[in-house]
């Protein structure tokens, strides 16, 4: 069950990404919108795997590990169906994909890491606060392509913070940047 509901997770998340560049090559504001859109679908796609895995490697037994799994399945369902609005309405579908951030950030209150002594840790507002910072400015980015206000400006702007956010999460010049964006080591 456990691999099928992994290829499901994974056919779902490719399905959209290549939806999202198909669906929106024209014009070229709306290939770098798509394009960081898609970026962040392949790992938000990578994360639901690492945060269901965790999940099941801690347990269901700990209320806090319960919240966490409802959090993560909800903002799972909603970057889906942010990914796949994409396709059509592409600032609709980015607003749903970000706001599912935001939603999970706020709402997730711990971070797992099944190795380590001390498996669930508290994850506050305060701890969150950068990456709630940045989900809020790509909104508002999204909000201005949305209503054409220097599009090619804030589409670029977009993929930029897509690009340096998953270069400073996959490669890491430090451990500590490792544990800063939320991945266990």
């Amino acid at each position: 069950m456990r691999a099928a509901l992994r290829v499901g997770i994974i056919a779902a998340f490719a399905i959209a990404t290549v939806g999202i560049l198909i669906w929106n090559l024209q014009p070229v504001d709306g290939l770098a919108m798509a394009l960081a859109l898609a970026l962040l679908c392949v790992d938000q796609g990578r994360m639901a795997l690492v945060d269901l895995n965790d999940i099941r490697r801690v347990t269901l037994g700990d209320q806090r590990v319960r919240q966490f799994f409802i959090v993560t399945l909800i903002a799972i369902a909603v970057e889906l169906i942010g990914f796949y609005f994409a396709w059509r309405w592409l600032a609709v579908g980015t607003a749903l994909v970000l706001g599912s951030q935001l939603f999970f950030n706020i709402a997730a209150k711990i971070q797992l890491y099944p190795d380590s002594p001390e498996p669930i840790r508290p994850m506050g507002l305060k701890e969150c606060g950068p990456m709630l910072t940045i989900n809020t400015v790509a909104l508002g980015l999204t909000t201005l392509w949305q209503r054409g206000l220097f599009s090619q400006v804030t589409s670029a702007l977009l993929l930029v913070m897509v690009l340096t956010y998953l270069i400073l999460k996959y490669f890491p010049t430090s451990l500590a940047i490792t544990k800063d964006v939320g991945e266990n080591p």
